[in-house]
């Protein structure tokens, strides 16, 4: 071939590549429920009913978490971690058997809650919804 063709293919080539940037995604008028998040992670914590607050903690377990809240866990083949959001905004994870404040430590980590213990033989369990439990067989 000579070069002057293949110098031609080569530009219609890439003119035709060109040719395709303007497209668009379909717009969708509506949205079906199933897409739309569980739960919204705009949603502040000074606009909680007071319906929804009371679900959040048992009121024998207090404010054990000193404002903390469970927001994943991870389990891997060799470790498990939790995720806690702090008041202020900043994250931090932590491990089983690690202590999160002086006198609260993590003892169990499963997928959907962790097990804490602000004292000795007492135990809590963290949900990711942000409930609060006394755990059962501690009394």
């Amino acid at each position: 071939m000579n070069t002057k063709v293949k110098h031609i293919i080569f530009a219609i080539i890439i003119f035709l590549q060109f040719s395709y940037v303007n497209l668009n995604a379909e717009d969708v008028k509506s949205v079906d429920d199933e897409e739309l998040p569980a739960t919204d992670p705009f949603l502040s914590s000074s606009t909680v009913s007071e319906a929804e607050s009371i679900v959040e903690t048992d009121s024998s377990s207090g404010n054990i978490m000193n404002n903390m809240r469970l927001v994943a866990t991870v389990s891997g083949a060799h470790k498990k971690i939790a995720v806690l959001a702090m008041p202020d905004g900043r994250s931090a994870k932590y491990e089983e058997n690690e202590f999160i404040v002086d006198n609260l430590i993590i003892v169990e980590i499963y997928s959907d809650y962790i097990v804490v213990s602000p004292n000795e033989g007492e135990e809590h369990e963290v949900y990711l919804t942000g409930q609060i439990k006394l755990r059962e067989g501690n009394y």
